[in-house]
């Protein structure tokens, strides 16, 4: 951050203290932006990428710990300094819980504030670093985990052909189990190299704009045949005109076929999936005004989702069950799901009912 000037949004509903703020800061380099309530500080949040948000606690339209949730939830990278009277320490206690870094009491110490503001960012990028390091290593580790299990697989393949010697119907039945065994590694080891990928900020998306419901035409017709073939009757609904919207069409591609994969792992023979897209109004945050987006949803009869399960369904340290143990998965696709969706600014969630199936949804944001 020596090089860039440290972006900071103050949000705050009296007149003189937030100028005054403003115009220390940027008298010490700081690229400063004013908000004059909450609802502003989150239009702001929308629109641009702020390194620090310093919010006062008690604001009209949106209260700090309000803004606060909104940033943590859709602005990760921006540090937040809670700004409060003596009265309301113990909101700025619950804003700390929240995600908040530090809290000030007022009247604000200019002197205290410039170093105590500087010294946030060098922590965050330091811990960024450490991240991105830990990242890097496992990273390594798992291709180095990848290479020789593929190998592996490689042999036992060419002993199933006979390559090696003639097979017999027993040591066929092990190379079979073993080889099935292997596939799931490899599986489970492409995933996890795709979530560190994605977790280390290391994969960007491509984005252009195009056509969500031809994306989702394209992987259904890829996946029409297993499906059927499973004796499960596959629907396909599409709204008509709409939208371009701006997104990576190879990612999204990722994310139908993960929520597809696993409709079909759930699907009794005779059950039914249903895919369809359509343009929705969605409040993502209480308190906001719907906008608009392009949603897909995929919805499978299999068992459904036991209730206590649900909440935790994108937890990469959950293991999702649902049916018997041979549907047992880690759930990592799930996570890879969630995290090209957050990337895009959307929605990801799942509603079911157990014995009455399971619908996943995700919502991308028309501009």
């Amino acid at each position: 951050m020596e090089d860039e000037k440290i972006k900071v949004l103050i949000a705050d509903d009296e007149d003189p203290l937030r100028i005054t703020l403003a115009a220390w800061l940027s008298d010490e380099g700081f690229e400063v932006t004013q908000a004059a309530d909450g609802l502003e500080a989150i239009k702001k949040v929308q629109s641009e990428d702020f390194d620090i948000a310093l919010l006062d606690i008690k604001m009209p339209g949106a209260n700090g710990l309000e803004v606060l949730r909104y940033i943590k939830k859709n602005s990760a990278s921006t540090e937040v300094v809670m700004a409060t009277g003596m009265s309301d320490v113990g909101m700025a206690v619950e804003a700390m819980k929240l995600g908040a870094r530090e809290y000030l009491t007022k009247p604000v110490d200019m002197d205290q504030l410039v170093p105590q503001l500087r010294n946030l960012i060098k922590k965050r990028d330091a811990e960024d670093r450490v991240r991105r390091l830990q990242a890097e290593h496992t990273s390594r580790l798992l291709y180095d985990l990848h290479n020789p299990i593929a190998g592996l697989k490689q042999s036992i393949g060419y002993l199933t052909k006979g390559m090696a010697g003639t097979v017999g119907d027993h040591q066929r039945e092990l190379l079979g189990y073993m080889m099935a065994s292997i596939e799931k590694v490899i599986a489970l080891l492409n995933d996890m190299m795709d979530l560190t990928k994605l977790e280390g900020g290391r994969v960007r998306l491509n984005r252009g704009f195009g056509s969500l419901g031809s994306t989702v035409e394209k992987v259904t017709t890829e996946l029409r045949v297993p499906i059927q073939s499973g004796k499960i009757t596959l629907d396909v609904y599409v709204e008509e005109d709409l939208s371009a919207i701006e997104y990576d069409s190879e990612k999204i591609e990722q994310v139908v076929q993960n929520f597809l994969s696993n409709a079909l792992k759930y699907t009794p023979e005779q059950g039914a999936i249903v895919v369809q897209v359509r343009k929705v109004a969605l409040v993502l945050e209480e308190g906001q005004q719907p906008t608009d987006h392009a949603m897909v949803s995929v919805f499978n009869s299999g068992s459904g989702i036991p209730k206590a399960i649900v909440p935790h369904i994108f937890d990469r340290y959950r293991d999702i069950k649902a049916g018997d143990e041979k549907s047992k998965t880690s759930g990592l696709g799930l996570i890879i799901c969630q995290k090209i969706i957050e990337a895009h600014n959307g929605r990801i969630w799942v509603e079911s009912e157990e014995g009455k199936g399971a619908t996943f949804f995700f919502a991308l944001p028309i501009r």
